[in-house]
């Protein structure tokens, strides 16, 4: 099983140049919505992208669709519905399943249900994947690593509420059994509206709604279950917005929202996390339409951002993308150094993407090692020009057990190693 995919010209920009962001109008949803959810298969080479829920203008009502937008056909089609009408929930992939709970209407008869939808066979319908109290939540945040689906936050959806809801909450898919994790404190509020991607073994979360909007950013390391704050604030409080990590560019971006000064906002901050652990975050280009309760994902190395609505209550129904342009002055086309990035995503189950550079033409090997030296897969063999390139490792034809494997990159006299961890 070999698949290497080779980062386009757009991606190298991006990661070895002093790029500056720009967003391109791609389309036009023809059903535009604010408040729900969009997917992208990171582990695939698919152009589909898939939107689901949120609120429409049109019909003055959430709604149930799952939306499939293909990109290279520039097409958009309704493929299939959810359960329950939904807005500001979670969703996230997990295998085959696009997993979605919370954010069901007041009206529902049944409000902590986590949902399953099948995105490679479309023609399947939703089903109802498990219940549980902890799912009962609107304007959460959450992902999923490997089996695990980590549940942030947000308000609860239980008329009575309760001073033992727990902030983050681990949720095991393949044994449908949830942990409460952290409380926040003993009230029953509890910050919502926030952001948040994953890096490595740590989930950043940012800005959100707790005695007002704010600047906060939290890190929650996952192994050890613990917080820490680092001191970088954002640059401007917000929430509501879309928080997006590029593991090709390392680089995050937290885009729009709203705070207490601006309904809805069209900034856009970069955040970069250092070799030491701080941040550094600085501002970018902004949209160019102002949104709030938007949708946002990494779609192949760029950001495409949907939906949302503007200051004046409108449904934004315009498509943006990232795009890169440099500074002709600094413009190399080839990377300045060897490097061999943390693999994205990790933990995980069970695909995942190791992305490395090459300062000059040299014979790459590329290799996976269990615990004990023994070679798992060989994924490179073979002479590579200068460039960044991503490569795909899968345990979907193998009997691979959970646990810590390493992966090492040599290239010419340039050799590195790095481990990752395998949850079933």
């Amino acid at each position: 099983m070999k698949k290497l995919l080779t980062i386009s010209f757009l991606l190298l920009l991006l990661s070895t140049v002093q790029a500056q962001l720009s967003w391109k109008i791609a389309g036009t949803m023809p059903f535009p919505v604010y408040g729900g959810q969009v997917v992208y298969d990171l582990t695939s080479t698919s152009n589909k992208i898939y939107i689901l829920g949120g609120y429409s203008e049109s019909l003055q009502r959430e709604v149930d669709w799952i939306q499939e937008y293909d990109v290279f056909q520039n097409s958009w089609h309704i493929v299939g519905n959810m359960k329950q009408i939904r807005k500001d929930f979670v969703a996230d992939i997990w295998k085959n399943n696009i997993m979605y709970y919370g954010g069901v209407v007041e009206a529902s008869t049944d409000k902590y249900t986590i949902e399953s939808w099948d995105f490679k066979l479309t023609t399947s319908p939703a089903i109802s994947f498990d219940q549980k109290s902890n799912f009962g939540r609107s304007l959460s945040t959450g992902h999923i690593i490997g089996d695990k689906f980590y549940i942030i936050g947000g308000d609860s959806l239980n008329a009575g509420g309760s001073s033992e809801f727990p902030y983050i909450v681990e949720y095991n898919l393949a044994a449908k059994k949830d942990t409460g994790i952290a409380k926040f404190n003993s009230s029953k509020d509890k910050p919502r509206q926030h952001m948040s991607f994953i890096v490595g073994d740590n989930i950043y979360i940012f800005g959100g709604v707790f005695n007002g909007v704010n600047r906060t950013i939290r890190k929650f390391n996952i192994p050890t279950k613990t917080f820490s704050d680092p001191t970088q604030k954002l640059i401007e409080a917000r929430a509501g917005g879309a928080a997006v990590y590029n593991p090709i560019s390392q680089k995050g971006f937290i885009i729009g929202g709203y705070n207490e000064t601006n309904v809805a906002l069209n900034s856009v901050e970069e955040v970069t996390i250092l070799p030491d652990g701080s941040l550094n975050i600085v501002s970018s280009t902004p949209l160019n339409y102002s949104r709030t309760n938007l949708m946002a994902v990494n779609y192949k190395g760029t950001v495409a951002v949907f939906g949302g609505k503007d200051a004046s209550g409108k449904v934004v129904p315009y498509v943006e993308i990232s795009e890169s342009t440099t500074d002709v002055a600094s413009n190399s086309s080839v990377p300045n150094e060897f490097r061999l990035n943390q693999n994205y995503p990790n933990p995980f189950n069970p695909v995942t993407i190791i992305s490395y550079q090459i300062e000059k033409g040299s014979f790459v090997t590329l290799k996976i090692y269990d615990t004990i030296g023994r070679e798992i897969e060989t994924l490179v063999n073979e002479y590579k020009e200068p460039g960044v390139y991503n490569s795909q490792f899968s345990i979907l034809n193998s009997q691979l057990p959970s646990g810590i494997y390493f992966y090492r990159l040599t290239a010419g006299s340039y050799s590195s190693t790095k481990k990752m961890l395998l949850l079933k």
